[in-house]
């Protein structure tokens, strides 16, 4: 089995494009023979403003390697600024015109890729529907494992209460009072209505009491 390990990172130059490189760097150093490429793909644009029933060819660019070239090497500076005592791997540049994930999954399989790193945009409503999704067409048609980054950036509205623990004090006052009291002074202030627990007339130890239980605070 060969040690050769391709990753191929899809650059599109906006946010996230630097923390897709940051990581296929970092996936690439964890190979003994890691290979880097980069991939911008540019999409071919129709001229506007042309005769009904005239199809100009569309109109070509982005496949110059400079701008390409250019973020890589500012990236590199950086990372070996931060890490000096890093060595990092050479980064082969590609460029194409064409659908994006087209683009993507062609390269990958003529380049044997082991990933696909890329970024996801969170598209949502008409635009996601009008413009699709670059990365879901990318994982369902690679034939490599697609790590796909993005900025953090956590909707905390998401985040369920967890339940807090029983407070020692409010479990010592349910023993001491056999569940005829449930809080302590403290919690008892932020309680407004009383809270009565009976199981039957007799207490004795074979009745389940409100200091038995896991309900919450």
């Amino acid at each position: 089995m060969s040690d050769r390990y391709v990753v191929l990172a899809a650059i599109d130059f906006e946010a996230p494009s630097s923390l897709v490189f940051d990581r296929s760097v970092f996936a690439t150093l964890q190979a003994k023979k890691g290979e880097l490429h980069l991939l911008h793909v540019s999409e071919p644009v129709l001229p506007s403003g042309t005769y009904p029933g005239f199809i100009p060819p569309p109109q070509v660019s982005g496949l110059d390697p400079a701008p390409m070239v250019e973020f890589a090497q500012k990236r590199l500076t950086e990372l070996r600024t931060a890490h000096p005592s890093m060595t990092f791997p050479e980064v082969q540049v590609h460029t194409a015109i064409g659908r994006p994930a087209d683009e993507i999954v062609w390269l990958a399989a003529h380049l044997d890729a082991d990933v696909i790193v890329m970024a996801t945009h969170g598209r949502k409503g008409l635009k996601r529907l009008l413009l699709g999704s670059v990365a879901e067409r990318v994982v369902r048609l690679a034939g490599c494992p697609v790590v796909i980054v993005r900025e953090k950036g956590h909707d905390m509205t998401n985040k369920i209460p967890e339940i807090e623990p029983l407070c020692p004090d409010c479990a010592s006052k349910r023993f001491e009072t056999r569940g005829k009291e449930l809080w302590c002074a403290r919690h008892s202030e932020h309680h407004v209505r009383a809270h009565v627990v009976g199981y039957t007339s007799a207490i004795d130890s074979a009745t389940p009491h409100a200091y038995d239980s896991s309900t919450g605070t």
